[in-house]
């Protein structure tokens, strides 16, 4: 009877062990509430103003969806500078793009993928080497365009970058610092689309629109959000041979973090697919005009129904 009771216990014993445990499953599996985390996680970017707007929507839906604290520094000076802070424990999100971390950190030099591919190559890439993963795109790629002034496109009637081809021989091009020598950059888009400018300047990349601003230049290689494509007034001209690479926009998460705070993953892609390139240059255009970061991403959380006010 002794042993028959003693075994009838060491059974009531495991049966509890293991409820335990299949209870400590369950919150690392993400079953616990959101809202009952209880940590503190660090929202990074560069000093850019569209990263800085976007980490501040991180911020703001963390907040919102769970019970974590979120701390932010917008004060990195370049994309792989936040991706080395994540490597050493001082970020665990941030903002970047699709094309930046593909060539810059995992040093791909193949020709350029479909925004698809680009993505799951990115992702998976990081995910091995770096235990690092990418929430779904969020709806833009900030890629190169070439854009001119609008009298410009009405008198020679431009509307893709194919339509340079006549005029290109006589006109120069303004690009960022590596434009004239980045392999993804004007070399490779010269010989895609068979046109050769007479010059191409690197510059500055604020001084590139001064210079097409006093027509120094008749064409810039732009960035498709940046807000001083509309304060300029100028034409963005379709890249018809789908050239240049996809830059799109996504946040880049720690997934030791995930294992942690899994639904992290679940509240930033609440924005996934959910801005598009007219949306974030209007963002940013808020930014480059003075408002506060801060406000201009609770601005559009609160008129989109993500936050409350």
């Amino acid at each position: 009877m002794r042993m028959k009771g003693f075994l009838i216990a060491a059974v009531f014993v495991l049966m509890a062990f293991a409820a335990v445990n299949t209870g400590s499953a369950a919150l690392a599996s993400g079953h616990t509430d959101p809202m009952d985390y209880d940590g503190t996680i660090m929202v990074g970017s560069q000093t850019v103003n569209e990263t800085t707007v976007l980490a501040w929507m991180a911020k703001h839906l963390i907040e919102e969806y769970s019970g974590l604290n979120v701390k932010i520094n917008t004060n990195f000076a370049a994309s792989a500078v936040v991706f080395q802070a994540m490597r050493g424990g001082e970020v665990d999100i941030f903002p970047s793009w699709t094309g930046t971390m593909l060539r810059g950190i995992l040093r791909y030099e193949g020709e350029n993928l479909p925004p698809e591919e680009s993505y799951q190559k990115v992702k998976e890439g990081f995910e091995e080497h770096f235990n690092v993963t990418w929430a779904k795109p969020l709806g833009f790629s900030n890629t190169y365009v070439m854009a001119v002034r609008e009298e410009t496109a009405e008198e020679y009637d431009l509307e893709k970058a194919s339509d340079l081809a006549p005029y290109a021989p006589k006109w120069k091009l303004g690009g960022d610092e590596n434009f004239d020598t980045l392999p993804d950059a004007y070399p490779g888009w010269s010989e895609a689309y068979g046109i050769e400018f007479k010059k191409v300047l690197p510059m500055q990349y604020a001084m590139m629109y001064k210079a097409i601003e006093n027509k120094d230049v008749e064409v810039i290689a732009a960035y498709a959000t940046d807000s001083r494509i509309k304060k300029l007034n100028l034409e963005v001209l379709e890249d018809d041979k789908e050239y240049f690479p996809d830059y799109s926009a996504c946040y880049v998460i720690d997934m030791e973090t995930l294992d942690e705070y899994p639904a992290v993953l679940d509240i930033v892609e609440k924005l996934s697919g959910e801005i598009d390139a007219k949306t974030m240059a209007a963002l940013n255009l808020r930014y480059d005009n003075g408002e506060e970061p801060e406000d201009i991403a609770g601005d559009f959380l609160v008129e989109h129904g993500y936050i409350g006010k």
